[in-house]
């Protein structure tokens, strides 16, 4: 039996996540998953496309719904670890389940 190949025309979408294609950092991966663990220097660069992005407050109020160990990357200009602070900061705990609990099933 053959498999047949969905050609995807569209972006999938999670409810509310419409705001990604307006996104500055659009289609950029590097900004999420840069190429070596350690290498750190895509921080500043994607905290200047940041602070220009019409869409930043939608961004940061995503990230803030999921543990921050799960938020690789700069979301809205911050860290992962500034993401947990900012949780801290205004009592929020993450609504979204972790990456462990979808794939524990």
């Amino acid at each position: 039996m053959a498999i047949k190949k969905l050609e995807v025309t569209q972006a999938p979408y999670i409810h509310g996540t419409a705001w990604m294609e307006r996104a500055n950092c659009k289609g950029n991966t590097l900004l999420m998953f840069p190429k070596e663990h350690k290498d750190i220097t895509y921080i500043a660069k994607a905290r200047s496309i940041c602070k220009e992005c019409t869409v930043r407050t939608q961004c940061l109020e995503y990230a803030l719904q999921y543990p921050p160990a799960d938020m690789h990357g700069v979301w809205a200009g911050l860290t992962s670890r500034q993401l947990a602070a900012e949780q801290r900061l205004r009592k929020i705990k993450p609504s979204k389940p972790t990456l462990a609990q979808m794939w524990s099933n």
